[in-house]
């Protein structure tokens, strides 16, 4: 079934829909219910494509999912030092930045200099 998965590995949709087709013209006799399975709703899948690069490859490879769960199960380890439920929040809220400045290529420095200022005019 690795040739399924070459399916969403195209570069557009319309070459997405052309992999499915050839993909389900070879295992329709052997396998016609993961083609069904496969074919019913492929359509809106292809949504995908209208995502901009950062997104798509983010929601494509396991590897950046993986490690942001990682980075979050370290935050939320860390949650037993806080000595309060908002310095928690905080924590994880900033962790949750300094990864999407990562993902977005942006600057921490910057991303973090915003969040100061950004901060500073909040009113309890």
């Amino acid at each position: 079934m690795k040739q399924a998965a070459m399916i969403y590995q195209a570069e557009s949709a319309l070459q997405a829909k052309q992999r499915l087709s050839q993909w389900g013209e070879q295992w329709h006799e052997c396998a016609p219910k993961s083609v069904a399975t496969l074919q019913r709703d492929f359509e809106q899948t292809l949504m995908y494509y209208e995502l901009d690069t950062v997104t798509r490859e983010w929601i494509r490879t396991t590897s950046l999912l993986e490690r942001t769960n990682r980075e979050l199960r370290r935050k939320f380890r860390q949650v037993v030092t806080f000595g309060s439920h908002i310095g928690t929040e905080v924590a994880v809220y900033l962790q949750v930045q300094r990864l999407h400045a990562r993902w977005t290529h942006a600057s921490w420095w910057l991303v973090s200099h915003d969040l100061i200022f950004a901060l500073g005019n909040i009113n309890p």
